[in-house]
């Protein structure tokens, strides 16, 4: 990955100062970098880590199959997100930008404007983004009260964010409208996955209650090859599983004690059921005719 190099103490060199200048005879004056500016730069940069993850996270996905549990994903998540952690402490010290701020035109430097900040302060900076999380985004507000638009991690890190170089007018509209969109889409995001239908957690009951049911209609196979018939006697497939007591547990563990039943039909079988969701939703599994 190419590396910018940060000197906010050279007005001299257009294409790498941190200030829009003034006339000679004035102070260079410092701008710090908008909000939206660094939203649109943070999501660039999340992304370059979270999407080749997503691919990883769905081919681990289809080989765990049903193992696929809230240990794994918790494995899965952890992982994309040391990774940002880590690329985000690397390219926002020691004179570095990361390509999403590089794309901007913004950089990450000390507070007192005397140049980039360490890798320690930029690790802990990266760490700052999941405390804002943790308290509900709140870290992140206080970017829109503060003079230059610190929030909760540039304190911890010691940071300002400004910009490294003038932008024309089309490109602050283009940066604002982006900005403002994606802000809108995130907030949108967070609020389906922690108080709407689309949370993960919820996912995985809802695969796990579907998985249970194929293990029952193994059993149900194995019930046929034995008797010559099928049965709607959960409890008899059980002893069939050769541990009938850790085959009950798996059951109360993954799917809601009522609405389960299996209705035998001839030579056929339909396994209904409902998943431990918020949704309570209701699984179905049916033999082939």
């Amino acid at each position: 990955m190419t590396e910018q190099r940060i000197n906010i103490m050279e007005p001299q060199k257009p294409a790498e100062q941190a200030v829009q200048t003034e006339p000679a005879n004035q102070t260079p004056k410092i701008v710090y970098a908008p909000i939206t500016d660094r939203f649109v730069a943070l999501l660039i940069d999340y992304g370059i880590i979270f999407i080749p993850g997503q691919f990883i996270g769905n081919w681990i996905f289809k080989m765990l199959g049903d193992r696929f549990d809230v240990f794994w994903l918790c494995v899965l998540l952890g992982s994309i997100n040391l990774s940002f952690i880590l690329y985000e402490a690397v390219f926002s010290s020691g004179n570095r930008t990361t390509l999403g701020k590089k794309l901007v035109g913004i950089a990450v430097v000390r507070q007192d404007l005397e140049g980039p900040i360490s890798f320690s302060r930029a690790f802990l900076r990266a760490v700052g983004y999941y405390i804002s999380t943790i308290l509900l985004f709140c870290g992140f507000v206080i970017a829109f009260f503060d003079d230059r638009h610190r929030a909760l991690h540039d304190f911890l890190g010691g940071s300002v964010v400004v910009q490294m170089r003038p932008k024309e007018g089309w490109e602050k509209l283009l940066l604002r409208i982006l900005g403002s969109v994606l802000l809108a889409a995130f907030a949108w995001f967070v609020y389906v996955q922690f108080f709407g239908n689309g949370k993960l957690d919820d996912q995985i009951s809802i695969r796990r209650a579907r998985a249970h049911l194929r293990k029952i209609a193994v059993l149900e196979e194995g019930h046929f090859a034995r008797y010559g018939t099928y049965t709607n006697d959960l409890l008899r497939l059980s002893l069939l599983s050769g541990d009938p007591v850790q085959f009950q547990r798996d059951t109360q563990k993954v799917l809601e004690p009522k609405g389960f039943k299996i209705g035998v039909k001839g030579k056929g079988y339909k396994i209904k059921a409902v998943a431990k969701d918020k949704d309570h939703t209701v699984v179905v599994y049916e033999s082939e005719p």
